[in-house]
């Protein structure tokens, strides 16, 4: 099991402290970079899980749902499982283009979603960038610095986020390779746990209606907190 580090605790202070100062926002957002604090703040809502052991090394992982409605992408040529020196993750190769990115493509049934970053080299000076993106079109949870960047496969840095509004889109763009030189610091992701959203109230209230159960108080659907 990867455990919580000092360089995760960090990254969790530079997250929170570069949203607290974003201004106003539609989406009611926490970020974590602890798993523990977390799987807490989740408390007993069923998570759906993928840690990438289940497939055979260097399987194609383009279009493949790793959770049910989420698929990765990247800017590189390939994404693929990658048997690392403890354990299985998903890795995109190859190096050749200035900047490396994951993109983690969400259906809008999710608003709670954690993983871990793996890194190969603790020495990259980073920083990595992480932009989420929203339902209602929020832009500011974008170009969030992760610091530091330093981890390992086994030291992995998490990071996870609960929202009132839905989740359509993760960006994790890699730090700078170290000296300055190809492309960016190898680093990939593992370890997804994530919380799958429940019917509004309204939607409930819709179905008891079909069944002919009228004169019940009116439920307003709440559809996310205003700027």
């Amino acid at each position: 099991m990867k455990h919580t580090t000092h360089f995760q605790r960090l990254a969790a202070a530079s997250l929170l402290a570069m949203a607290a100062a974003s201004g106003a926002h539609a989406a009611n957002v926490t970020l974590f970079g602890d798993r523990a604090a977390f799987l807490t703040a989740i408390g007993a809502a069923p998570v759906v899980t993928q840690d990438f052991e289940s497939f055979a090394d260097g399987a194609n992982m383009a279009g493949v749902d790793i959770l049910p409605g989420v698929t990765v992408s990247t800017n590189l040529a390939n994404l693929e499982v990658f048997q690392g020196s403890g354990d299985k993750e998903l890795f995109a190769t190859s190096r050749d283009l200035p900047e490396a990115q994951y993109h983690i493509n969400m259906s809008s049934a999710y608003k709670s979603i954690g993983f871990d970053i793996d890194a190969f080299d603790p020495g990259t000076p980073g920083p990595g960038f992480l932009d989420f993106y929203f339902a209602d079109g929020d832009t500011t949870y974008q170009g969030i610095p992760v610091l530091p960047l330093n981890a390992t496969e086994n030291d992995p840095l998490f990071q996870g986020i609960i929202s009132d509004t839905a989740i359509t889109k993760i960006v994790w763009r890699e730090g700078p390779e170290v000296g300055g030189i190809n492309c960016c610091e190898e680093t990939a992701l593992d370890n997804f746990v994530a919380v799958q959203a429940v019917p509004e109230p309204s939607t409930t209230l819709m179905l008891l209606g079909g069944l002919g159960m009228i004169g019940l108080p009116a439920v307003r659907r709440r559809i996310g907190l205003m700027r």
